[in-house]
């Protein structure tokens, strides 16, 4: 028996306990953008969305975005608070909120550019030869 080697994982699981179902699982909800906590029972209700409280919270018409991009600026934030918000102050968490939002309007009118598939790039990089260049 080589001693160099890892131990095999038994089709019951691997040795973190994790099974391939439960992986295959979890990489499709991270692919999609769902949050899943470590250990949790995926069949379980959602976690309560984080709000923050008092007159610092925006409403969607505040921040001039489609109610589609509005849903979707949300999703990040709860995702980024469930995932760091332990670590976070109210004033960090704020401003997540408010920069989230602001990327998301940027973001809103990239995706408004429509291009086809056979659309060229705008910008196409032509390197010149090492002989060709200027000694400076």
């Amino acid at each position: 028996m080589n001693r160099n080697k890892p131990p095999r994982a038994t089709r019951e699981g691997s040795q973190s306990g994790l099974s391939r179902r439960e992986f295959a699982q979890r990489a499709a909800f991270a692919a999609a953008g769902i949050a899943v906590a470590p250990g949790s029972s995926m069949g379980g209700p959602p976690p309560e969305p984080y709000s923050l409280p008092g007159p610092a919270q925006q409403t969607p018409s505040d921040t001039g975005l489609s109610p589609a991009a509005e849903a979707e600026a949300e999703s990040k934030i709860q995702f980024i608070l469930q995932k760091y918000g332990s670590r976070l102050n109210e004033t960090q968490k704020a401003d997540i909120r408010r920069l989230v939002k602001e990327g998301q309007k940027p973001l809103e009118k990239l995706r408004a550019y429509a291009l086809e598939n056979s659309d060229a790039p705008a910008l196409v990089l032509h390197p010149e030869p090492a002989a060709n260049r200027r000694k400076d």
